[in-house]
């Protein structure tokens, strides 16, 4: 495990010691750690604030219940991407209609989608426990 000075804001939104600083900042110990830490790296400032920011937001946010038929649709998709993906790799897919769709880029852009999906995902679960 990497210190905390060096992660990203992002890395420490996720951290539940950052977490639990956050939202319940009068907790003496985590309290203390958090101030003796800035002390000390006076350099992170902005990724502190930009961390605080992710999770208060993240504390708000409410997620819509998707009906069945949504989450059936929304694994529909997937798994088509998913065909078209193992098509395109084994060379059985047209080449002309999803060209557009399977360039390095836009499967960049999915799998970060999907992974963005996912730590909200993960950060959800965590506050509902």
């Amino acid at each position: 495990m990497k210190p905390y000075s060096e992660y990203s804001a992002e890395e420490l939104a996720m951290e539940n010691l950052f977490i639990r600083w956050v939202r319940f900042p009068n907790d003496p110990p985590i309290r203390s750690f958090w101030e003796n830490w800035m002390v000390k790296y006076p350099n992170k400032k902005d990724t502190i604030e930009k961390a605080r920011e992710l999770v208060l937001i993240t504390s708000e946010w409410k997620p819509e219940i998707l009906s069945n038929q949504d989450v059936n649709s929304l694994w529909d998709r997937i798994r088509t991407s998913l065909e078209i993906i193992k098509e395109r790799e084994t060379g059985d897919a047209p080449q002309e209609p999803f060209a557009e769709i399977l360039r390095p880029k836009n499967i960049i852009l999915g799998v970060i989608s999907m992974a963005l999906i996912g730590i909200l995902c993960f950060i959800f679960l965590i506050f509902i426990r």
